[in-house]
């Protein structure tokens, strides 16, 4: 994994190097971002230019099994998305939506986390969400989408405990 660091001291910069200097220049059409919580790198700057520049955006859909990947048709549908408990935008209409992994397929994953590693390891909160999602991708493909976590510098870690189901990340970027 590749590790970049930035100057500055908030998520929204971070969000916005990340845009400007690697989303906006490759070539992408199907990406999923992470809504992000209180203590992780802001994502509201980088999903509203996805949305601004007609890319498709998925974001992520938990529930007690599983993680899924569905299709934000635009601002509006994003803003109008109802808060969850952790207070984080999700859509309750799961079903109805277009799922990533069963229709266009991703070219980019946005991955938050705990802790990271220099050599892309990561630690969610511990469900297996995303490591369960890349592998059912993966089998659905024939290959992981790139993927990307976003970092604050005290996140990043010599090492992070590991087990056999679990992905590495092909950068960290970490302000």
């Amino acid at each position: 994994a590749v590790v970049s660091t930035q100057s500055g001291h908030y998520g929204r910069e971070l969000s916005e190097y990340l845009w400007f200097n690697v989303i906006g220049i490759m070539i992408l059409d199907h990406i999923s971002v992470y809504v992000s919580m209180s203590e992780e790198v802001c994502t509201s700057a980088i999903i509203t230019s996805i949305l601004e520049t007609k890319k498709t955006l998925f974001v992520p859909y938990f529930n007690k099994e599983e993680m899924v990947m569905v299709k934000i048709k635009d601002l509006e549908d994003y803003t109008s998305l109802p808060l969850d408990t952790y207070g984080v935008r999700q859509p309750t209409d799961y079903k109805v939506r277009e799922h990533a992994i069963s229709t266009t397929g991703l070219d980019l994953i946005l991955c938050p986390g705990l802790g990271f590693t220099t050599e892309g390891l990561r630690i969610g909160r511990g469900k297996g969400y995303y490591d369960n999602y890349l592998t059912k991708y993966e089998s659905r493909w024939g290959k992981q989408p790139y993927t990307i976590a976003l970092a604050y510098s005290v996140q990043m870690l010599d090492n992070v405990p590991t087990t056999d189901s679990d992905r590495t990340l092909d950068q960290v970027i970490a302000v």
